[in-house]
């Protein structure tokens, strides 16, 4: 219930604008590594891999604390969505124009009917009843990623996994 209550003041601040982002240039490899480090307990009593790979020179203008929050989110969703044996791999790279992290599974996937719905407040699919959550996880880190000026984008296919991409442009020098 600590975790509902404490999630809808986080996503009614960022709407309403009084969430103060102190964006730093930090490392990506090291906060990817946190949260695998954050992740790894639950990952191995259940028998699933987190796996990293992304060159440890990247760096990225975030604040560092809300940006592992909403990587945290999607990592979560993955292992609540994968079975014994199954691999969570985050990858991440650079590119003249953006910094990009890619969440992917192989775990059940997402219903095609409900690709279009997973960003919305409390959206609970008919098809995984039988997993926890509210329906807040993956809307708080969308409107998280916005607010440091990013996209994300979801990628499924049935039986072979999820693809969570989120790309964040890099501030050009005038």
């Amino acid at each position: 219930m600590e975790t509902l209550v404490q999630n809808l003041l986080k996503i009614t601040k960022l709407d309403a604008g009084t969430i103060v982002i102190d964006k730093q240039a930090e490392s990506v490899d090291e906060m990817i590594a946190s949260v695998r480090e954050h992740f790894l307990f639950r990952a191995e009593q259940e028998g699933k891999e987190i796996c990293l790979n992304g060159e440890d020179t990247i760096t990225l203008l975030c604040d560092r604390d809300w940006l592992m929050e909403a990587v945290d989110n999607i990592v979560k969703n993955a292992l609540d969505h994968t079975e014994k044996g199954n691999k969570i791999q985050i990858t991440w790279k650079q590119s003249a124009a953006i910094v990009q992290i890619v969440i992917k599974d192989n775990g059940r996937g997402i219903h095609p009917e409900d690709i279009n719905h997973i960003f919305k407040r409390f959206y609970r699919s008919r098809f995984s009843k039988d997993t926890q959550g509210i329906g807040l996880g993956l809307p708080l880190a969308k409107a998280i990623i916005e607010e440091h000026n990013g996209t994300i984008e979801v990628d499924s296919e049935l039986g072979v996994g999820t693809t969570f991409t989120i790309n964040f442009l890099i501030p050009t020098k005038l």
